[in-house]
């Protein structure tokens, strides 16, 4: 869950503007598709497949990573990423901040 987490906290933090709370849900949309086809492809055809690849070039290998890495997270970081593209702009701001305490905390009570 805390890979998840993580991938999930630098995606959206990547692709929002955390001053107006803005966020490019069409390439977090595009993460979530390129997720569930790595599940079944491999990185270099999920490459070759400008639909999926355009725009998240640099999460592509991070993703593949994390599916062969944590496929048990992988519909977790999928569900994360849904929540957060549903959410109206104040909410995702406040996910983004969440996360980031969740994993401050979990990093402290681990030293």
């Amino acid at each position: 869950m805390r890979h998840a987490l993580e991938l999930f906290l630098s995606v959206a933090k990547e692709y929002t503007d955390l001053t107006f709370g803005r966020s490019k849900d069409e390439l977090i949309s595009r993460s979530i598709k390129a997720l569930r086809a790595l599940r079944e492809e491999d990185l270099e055809k999920v490459k070759k497949n400008k639909e999926l690849s355009s725009g998240i070039e640099a999460f592509l290998e991070r993703f593949a990573s994390f599916v062969k890495e944590h496929p048990e997270d992988v519909e977790t970081l999928i569900k994360l990423l849904s929540l957060f593209i549903k959410s109206p702009v104040p909410c995702k701001i406040r996910l983004i901040n969440f996360s980031e305490v969740l994993i401050e905390d979990r990093r402290a009570s681990q030293e």
